[in-house]
């Protein structure tokens, strides 16, 4: 019996001893960070990180319950200037980190990859710069990354596609050039992608088609070119917003736009596009908002519009060749604010209108 609890005391002291080393690391790690920071206007660090109290009671830090290591920084709008310091990598139990809204600047280090319990990237909003990340794909717990305005350029790595678990890719507004990898297809819980302003060039992977859990497409405002496939709607059957528009893409609408019953917002503005609008568009009865302004397209209303869009606040369809005229009914569309159709051929007093807004 004594011997049992002489072992029992033996380890609970070896527990103790590496807890309060792990938590030395942490606290090293975490200074270290500090160190990195030029400008903290509101004197957060300053005035509450102190040695003299726990970390897990510092602004921006939260640890877990049992073992009290960091397990997640959060420093949105601390409007932080300064570089992000390879010592963070040893916060090794870190599961989130948010730096957005900062002036950081520099790169993300790669010593980063070490924290393999990381879900949530979140660095939008500062001005970092580099390549994304290749090691991204390293981290088998990465659920979200967000890039969004900064100073990334490169192109998009392949080895994104290798995060099984992402839901969120946000990459908006940065110098990402390049082609779309086709293997971004192979993510089978990635709900929204968004990397909107770049340069990304090319066409839409197939790929991206074939992710049912896809809810949002976020592609605008790039120079992505040729014909959107046919059957792209085939398994994005859970999609509520595509936005496609400010590109180079050619060619008609696709009739399977009209499967996509739980679109609420088709944006495919300032492109290329010819051909007739499918009647099957008009059928969707989830849309809120449609913006095929500033292309190619032509035919006209349908008559019943109003029956088919009863959720319909916005319809920009400004510089195409529509012809025809408005339905007498569209004043039913109790919904509706706003009605774009300068630049047309439509016959009557509304070739000379740019906005037509309903008030309610």
């Amino acid at each position: 019996m004594e011997k049992i609890c002489y072992l029992i005391a033996v380890a609970v002291l070896l527990v103790n001893c590496f807890a309060l080393y792990s938590s030395n690391t942490d606290e090293e790690a975490l200074l270290a960070f500090k160190s990195g920071i030029s400008s903290d206007p509101y004197e957060i660090l300053a005035g509450n990180w102190s040695t003299n109290t726990s970390i897990c009671n510092w602004v921006g830090v939260s640890c877990s319950r049992n073992r009290q290591r960091v397990v997640a920084l959060n420093f949105s709008a601390f409007n932080f200037g300064g570089i992000i310091g390879p010592h963070l990598g040893n916060l090794t139990f870190l599961s989130s980190l948010d730096v957005s809204s900062n002036n950081f600047t520099g790169i993300l280090p790669p010593e980063l990859s070490n924290l393999r319990h990381l879900e949530e990237i979140n660095v939008g909003f500062n001005s970092f710069n580099g390549e994304i990340p290749s090691w991204f794909g390293t981290l088998p717990e990465l659920k979200r990354i967000l890039l969004n305005n900064n100073n990334f350029a490169g192109s998009i790595p392949p080895s994104l596609c290798n995060n099984s678990k992402l839901q969120t890719l946000q990459m908006d507004y940065n110098f990402i050039n390049g082609i779309i990898p086709q293997e971004i297809g192979n993510h089978s819980d990635l709900e929204s992608i968004s990397v909107k302003y770049n340069q990304l060039i090319g066409s839409i992977p197939f790929g991206i088609f074939n992710m049912s859990s896809l809810r949002v497409l976020d592609l605008s405002a790039n120079s992505l070119s040729r014909r959107l496939p046919e059957n792209m709607c085939d398994n994005i059957q859970k999609l509520t917003g595509l936005y496609l528009s400010l590109n180079q893409l050619s060619g008609g609408i696709p009739l399977e736009i009209g499967n996509l019953s739980r679109l609420e917002i088709l944006s495919i503005r300032g492109g290329s596009l010819t051909g007739i609008i499918p009647s099957f568009v008009f059928n969707l009865s989830t849309l809120n908002i449609i913006d095929l302004s500033n292309n190619s397209l032509s035919g006209s209303l349908p008559v019943d519009i109003y029956h088919k869009l009863p959720e319909l606040q916005e319809l920009y369809l400004s510089s195409n060749q529509l012809t025809g005229g408005l339905p007498a009914n569209v004043g039913n569309l109790t919904r509706l604010k706003y009605l774009f159709l300068a630049n047309n051929r439509l016959i009557g007093m509304f070739d000379s209108f740019q906005i037509i807004k309903f008030e309610r």
